[in-house]
């Protein structure tokens, strides 16, 4: 018997690619809010049958990407007040749960590898005024709290909560940016940060679950505005969801 290669062990099947592209382009809006996405034009798209797309979709579904219509199809989901808050109080209530956890569980080893972290993002908010860029790097400190915050299932859902509020975030255009002053969002979000990792640091549970979750609540009350001109333009454009592009 022919000796098995460690690499196409590891090797993703096709249903998962498909799902890992096909979220990019949802999550970077290459396929806009609302779109249907087309079995055939993906299968197309990729030169596979409609089997891989079908799991791919429905991996979509599971992780709250796409809505699936049975004998329809499915569509990438829209921005609504709703699912915004929903993400965001989520998110607060978990983010706070694992900052928690993590003032008991981090390592004073890991407490100063947080603080040095922690500069990478005063440093974005004060370079840029763009909420994605606070957003992305805001997200890996996050994450690496939850990693060191030994709650596996917490750094699963709070992963799947980042991506959505990555997608979300592409509400936000340069104007709105420009007027409502992003860049001391950013500024506050980065004083919040500071005591947030000191707290954790001290192994203060209380303080950090406080602070985690008013960190959140200061990119919630902006992105509610920002929410409302999407709205506003969007009520300009016709109703009904747009088929999205296979390629």
């Amino acid at each position: 018997m022919a000796a098995t290669n460690a690499d196409d062990e590891q090797a993703p099947t096709q249903d998962r690619v498909i799902a890992r592209l096909l979220t990019d382009d949802i999550v970077e809006w290459r396929i806009p809010p609302g779109a249907w996405l087309r079995e055939r034009e993906i299968a197309a798209r990729f030169g596979v049958s409609h089997a891989p797309v079908r799991e791919a979709l429905r991996h979509l579904a599971s992780i709250g990407l796409v809505k699936v219509v049975p004998w329809r199809g499915a569509y990438a989901i829209d921005v609504d007040d709703h699912g915004a808050d929903e993400i965001y109080e989520l998110w607060k209530a978990l983010f706070g749960v694992v900052c928690r956890f993590a003032c008991t569980a981090m390592s004073d080893r890991d407490g100063r590898e947080l603080m040095h972290r922690l500069i990478e993002y005063k440093d974005v908010t004060e370079r840029t005024t763009n909420p994605a860029d606070h957003l992305r790097v805001s997200n890996r400190i996050g994450r690496f709290i939850a990693k060191r915050s030994n709650a596996p299932m917490a750094l699963e859902l709070l992963d799947r909560l980042a991506l959505l509020a990555r997608w979300q975030h592409n509400v936000y255009t340069d104007e709105f940016v420009a007027k409502h002053g992003e860049g001391e969002v950013g500024r506050r979000s980065a004083v919040l940060y500071e005591q947030l990792c000191r707290h954790i640091v001290a192994r203060e549970p209380d303080d950090a679950d406080r602070v985690a979750r008013d960190l959140i609540a200061t990119s919630q009350q902006n992105f509610a505005e920002a929410l409302a001109e999407y709205k506003a333009r969007r009520t300009k454009e016709k109703p009904g969801r747009r088929r999205a592009r296979a390629s």
